[in-house]
């Protein structure tokens, strides 16, 4: 029963830590604030348990750190079906094509903003995309439909000026 108490609170107070990293990584202050004061009331708990019988029964810092490792893992599943944040989209695609997604793109909600490039043969378009994160898989579905040529996707932290609506398509 000591075993299953150390791995399931170390577990959670791990995965609450790598939650309350990424949140502070992207700016959310408070909610990180707060699961901290969660996270280091389960840390003294467990941690104490684990020391006060570690003499007589070493196998409890064998569940403890078992449950590091787990803990980590489940933190980073958390996190993602959170997928709390924002993310910015860069789709480059053939010039004429990139105009037909642009405009496809925006008559289903989406704020695009496109800048001309140039590609080793012929001209491109980059197009710009602010999107929650929770709305990427939708998003790369519908892309999935156009012909374009790269699409990368980058994490970002905030925007100080503006907005993302949330939409999803076909939904």
């Amino acid at each position: 029963m000591i075993y299953a108490f150390i791995f399931l609170a170390k577990l959670l107070e791990v995965s609450i830590a790598t939650v309350r990293v990424v949140l502070t990584s992207r700016g959310n202050r408070l909610v990180a604030s707060l699961l901290s004061a969660v996270e280091i009331t389960i840390w003294l708990i467990v941690t104490s348990t684990v020391l006060l019988g570690i003499s007589e029964d070493p196998f409890r810092a064998v569940a403890f750190g078992l449950a590091f490792v787990v803990g980590i893992y489940v933190g980073i599943m958390v996190e993602d079906k959170l997928a709390l944040g924002l993310a910015q989209i860069e789709i480059i695609a053939e010039f004429d094509a990139a105009k037909h997604l642009t405009k496809s793109l925006r008559d289903n909600g989406y704020g695009a903003t496109t800048f001309d490039c140039e590609g080793l043969e012929s001209r491109k378009l980059s197009i710009e995309l602010k999107v929650l994160r929770k709305d990427i898989p939708q998003t790369i579905e519908f892309l999935r439909g156009f012909d374009v040529q790269f699409v990368t996707i980058t994490d970002i932290r905030k925007i100080s000026i503006g907005s993302v609506s949330r939409r999803v398509i076909g939904g």
